[in-house]
């Protein structure tokens, strides 16, 4: 809790030139500020605290400025006290024989029981909201020959804040190709605009946000079709993008051999780790809440600043969690903080999850509609509440980092 001094931040809201479009997703967020939760579907992160602590390196505050200092996380489980988290590991696909990867680096199966996986119980039974907790493939993109690329559902994993709500997506990684776009605003892509590796939006399927800018990430690497734009931190939080086009959530590690990677970011520390939510992080022995805060710089709808609030952490945020089966999920939270937004990853049947870009402006999740000549006939929201102006940002690149994914 932060004392009750206020502070005051000017924040400066990026505006951006493109058609606004009315396409909106089937859910509607709850209109009641209180809710009954459903008996049996409640958490107490408390209960299932986990003894186990993890090293964890602090980030450098600039880049290259000094040498990380040595973190711990502690983890707990979202665990329902009668059966839920028992179907969330029932459902889980058993990982694949060992190839020439690492061992930590996911692998895909060669068939996959997409989405694979199992609805969420509501944890709340009034106000009820439709489709919670339900996956479904209507009104997302399919491959040419009509099989579904993405499944996605929604869900409110908050205890304390009945109102916080989370969109999730999970993407068929069998179906399509991830690709990282450095920001046209950051320091980096100077030394990467000789690049002749083009993408269209023929195959295009989906584009989300990245993680945070580099003047706001505190030292994080980033990788761009195999050349080092910032230099990889180990021990940092990052999403992988190998070359046959697999992906990972992983803490970084020198081990991993830079010629199987196409593109990575990295941001803090991991939120989800062994499929339990990271609650802790230790910095030289002390514990410190694992919120993530971007710096001072999180804002309401209205732009001003959380900061003074008591619950300065209640955000707009969003993350990507890896399952076992290989397939990418990508979370986008209203009113949520850090932990919830984990939660929901976790009972997505994530094993490991990232941070990503956050505030109202940044969070984007789009889908494209495509013919069976590859044109564009509809764009979509994975969020009803992300902001219309946000769904033509990237065709044409952007100031910040994006992630586009392409049906292979």
């Amino acid at each position: 809790m932060l004392d009750s001094k206020r502070l005051i931040i000017f924040f400066m809201a990026i505006v951006c030139s493109g058609t606004f479009l009315t396409n909106a997703c089937g859910f509607e967020a709850p209109a009641e500020r209180h809710a009954v939760q459903t008996a049996g579907t409640s958490f107490d992160p408390a209960d299932s605290l986990s003894p186990k602590e993890y090293i964890l390196p602090e980030w450098i505050d600039s880049l290259l400025s000094k040498l990380p200092e040595l973190e711990e996380t502690r983890v707990a489980s979202v665990n329902d006290p009668d059966t839920l988290q028992k179907e969330l590991e029932s459902e889980i696909i058993s990982p694949e024989k060992p190839s020439v990867k690492p061992a930590h680096v996911a692998s895909i199966p060669e068939t996959i029981d997409f989405p694979g996986t199992k609805d969420i119980p509501p944890l709340y039974k009034s106000p009820r909201l439709d489709g919670e907790g339900v996956w479904t493939s209507q009104d997302t993109p399919a491959s040419s020959d009509g099989k579904p690329l993405v499944s996605k559902t929604v869900y409110r994993p908050s205890v304390d804040f009945p109102t916080s709500i989370v969109y999730m997506a999970v993407f068929d990684m069998s179906k399509l190709k991830p690709r990282l776009f450095i920001g046209q605003t950051e320091p980096g892509i100077y030394q990467i605009s000789h690049s002749s590796e083009l993408e269209s939006l023929s195959r295009i399927v989906a584009i989300t946000n990245a993680m945070w800018m580099q003047q706001h990430a505190r030292g994080a690497g980033a990788i761009f079709r195999g050349q080092v734009v910032y230099p990889m931190v180990p021990g940092m939080a990052t999403m992988v993008v190998y070359k046959d086009d697999s992906v990972d959530v992983l803490e970084w590690s020198n081990d991993i051999p830079l010629s199987l990677v196409r593109d990575a970011r990295q941001l803090r520390h991991l939120i989800v780790k062994d499929g339990k939510v990271v609650e802790e992080i230790f910095k030289n022995g002390k514990p410190t809440d694992s919120e993530i805060g971007l710096g001072g710089f999180l804002v309401d709808n209205e732009g001003r600043s959380t900061m003074s609030n008591e619950y300065w952490f209640l955000a707009n945020r969003t993350a990507f969690g890896i399952r076992e089966d290989g397939n990418l999920v990508f979370a986008m939270g209203h009113h949520v903080s850090t932990k919830d937004l984990a939660k929901a990853l976790v009972l997505a049947g994530c094993k490991r999850a990232i941070h990503g870009d956050a505030n109202i402006h940044n969070i984007v999740c789009n889908f494209y509609f495509r013919d069976g000549s590859n044109k564009i006939t509809k764009r979509d929201r994975l969020s009803p509440d992300q902001l219309q102006y946000t769904m033509k940002r990237y065709d044409q690149g952007y100031s910040k980092d994006f992630f586009a994914f392409y049906e292979k």
